[in-house]
């Protein structure tokens, strides 16, 4: 004689959660915390019940949709990260709607609506200027991953930090170990964790050699090509003598670049340069810049394999490396040692 097949009932109760909860994790629907999902899949896989995910896929109000917000079209760390999390995305059917905020709270907040509007399941937001607040409220009614600095604790928000502090210790370090004492930091945007982040790694470079941290050496930009440029001819009409600049990423170093050679400051003749992110045009600029190089598009790929994990379509998180040992310097022929 054949057992009866267990119910949602028999299920709920084996898991120890609400009827209410199982089906929001059934039809991956709302939120439902790690713990209770492996509860859930638990009971499942126990008594052997078959929710027939596949077949009502078609009318579960799960729309397969991930909203993506990212800071600005043409920043080569997010478009990294954007491969890496459309692929991912990509193995569990997911189609993700990508959106650009262009570093303004307002905007970026109107995106998050119009992203809410379509329906989606989720929100994946790549830096910006979003306030821990912001986004809480944005994970009131859906999971949100952040990727960057920003470390927030709530139940409904996922934060993918990246190396921003290691990678400016290191690239000070580098610069240092070149003989460089006047190093500048060229600063993204002002309030920015990375920006924030990396000039820590910056002054702790500073302070465990010795040198006194000088807030007059650091100059705010906004992480492109034109901001380098005008920090670095800032600098030159100030006189304040320096031997070697870092970059908050490699946009701002090219800026800089040019700004020196207009000036009849050779590079790494005169001035050493070390950028941040490691872009593709990086090895063909010339100079060929030496960069910190960040697992770019492993943040995305961590980011698709979390969502997948939280709206219930895989049980278990497959490991990704976006850990502190996947951030180097890669040397090419921006910097060279002082000669002052």
């Amino acid at each position: 004689m054949n057992n009866p097949k267990p119910t949602l009932h028999d299920i709920a109760n084996e898991a120890s959660v609400s009827l209410s909860t199982l089906t929001r994790y059934l039809h991956q629907r709302g939120f439902v915390s790690r713990e209770k999902q492996q509860r859930i899949q638990k009971a499942i896989n126990n008594l052997g019940y078959q929710p027939r995910l596949s077949a009502n896929r078609a009318k579960a109000k799960s729309s397969y949709l991930i909203g993506v917000l990212i800071p600005y079209a043409l920043c080569p760390h997010s478009s990294a990260i954007l491969s890496g999390l459309e692929s991912g995305l990509a193995q569990h059917q997911f189609t993700p709607i990508v959106m650009i905020g262009n570093w303004n709270n307002e905007q970026e907040q109107l995106r998050i609506a119009q992203l809410k509007a379509q329906g989606i399941d989720a929100l994946v937001v790549i830096g910006g200027s979003l306030t821990p607040a912001q986004l809480k409220d944005a994970a009131l009614e859906r999971p949100v991953v952040t990727i960057g600095c920003t470390d927030i604790d709530h139940p409904n928000i996922h934060c993918i930090k990246n190396s921003s502090l290691v990678g400016g210790y290191m690239a000070t370090n580098h610069l240092l170990r070149l003989g460089h004492t006047n190093i500048v930091y060229l600063s993204g945007i002002h309030f920015h964790p990375d920006s924030k982040y990396r000039r820590l790694g910056y002054q702790q470079a500073l302070e465990k050699a010795g040198l006194t941290y000088d807030p007059e050496r650091v100059i705010s930009g906004h992480f492109n090509v034109e901001s380098g440029r005008k920090a670095v001819e800032k600098l030159l009409a100030q006189k304040l003598p320096f031997t070697a600049i870092f970059a908050a990423n490699d946009q701002m170093a090219f800026g800089a670049i040019q700004a020196l050679e207009n000036a009849g400051v050779r590079v790494p003749q005169h001035v050493s340069v070390i950028g941040f992110d490691d872009h593709e045009v990086s090895s063909a600029f010339t100079p060929a810049l030496t960069t910190i190089r960040q697992p770019s598009i492993q943040f995305g790929r961590s980011a698709a394999i979390h969502l997948a994990h939280i709206l219930g379509v895989i049980v278990e998180e497959s490991e990704t490396r976006c850990d502190e040992d996947s951030v180097r310097v890669v040397i090419r022929h921006s910097c060279s040692p002082c000669r002052q």
